[in-house]
């Protein structure tokens, strides 16, 4: 598709050279092409006009774009029309219970059913893992925060060892004394 603009732009050449009695006026800049050209470096003019750049490329990138998607979405639904077609009504065999994407008529519909539907299930298996993880991870928290002996953000750095003695000499004084023991 790219060539077609390079032809049309040579035809569109082409067609000046070939009437070279009719001067033709385009932006106030007389255009002629019955003269001879010359090898001298005298004073030439250069024509004024728009550029076509912009629109020539557009046109090239969409030309290439569209054949890049529509060729071979186009021959994967001849394919699915042509070779495959639509489903067929059969009676179901005893003991098989089928899947709902073979509900479908189309083979396309029927693909595109069953791979949503495994994406779906897939989202909500990835978001059950991480309702998992956050879980476990306040449960941790949690045990760490009733044993106040593992290191947390909520930890003052000392050495455990001093911290259990502690705890078990508060555990002894405290069985000694009672629960009710006032100053």
């Amino acid at each position: 598709m790219v060539s077609w603009s390079a032809l049309g732009r040579s035809f569109g050449i082409n067609l000046l050279k070939n009437n070279p009695r009719k001067p033709f006026i385009v932006q106030n800049v007389n255009f002629s092409t019955n003269k001879a050209l010359f090898g001298d470096h005298g004073h030439k003019t250069m024509p004024l006009q728009p550029s076509r750049w912009q629109y020539i490329k557009f046109k090239d990138m969409f030309h290439f774009y569209a054949m890049v998607g529509l060729i071979p979405v186009g021959l994967i639904i001849f394919y699915a029309n042509v070779f495959i077609g639509p489903a067929q009504l059969t009676p179901i065999p005893p003991g098989y219970e089928p899947k709902y994407w073979e509900y479908h008529r189309h083979p396309i519909t029927r693909f595109i059913a069953q791979y949503e539907y495994e994406k779906f299930m897939h989202f909500i298996d990835e978001e059950q893992q991480k309702v998992k993880l956050r879980q476990l991870e306040k449960d941790i928290l949690a045990k760490m925060q009733e044993r106040q002996d593992y290191q947390a953000y909520y930890y003052r750095p000392m050495v455990n060892k001093y911290l259990r003695i502690e705890k078990k000499v508060a555990e002894e004084m405290r069985d000694r004394l009672g629960d009710d023991y006032k100053d």
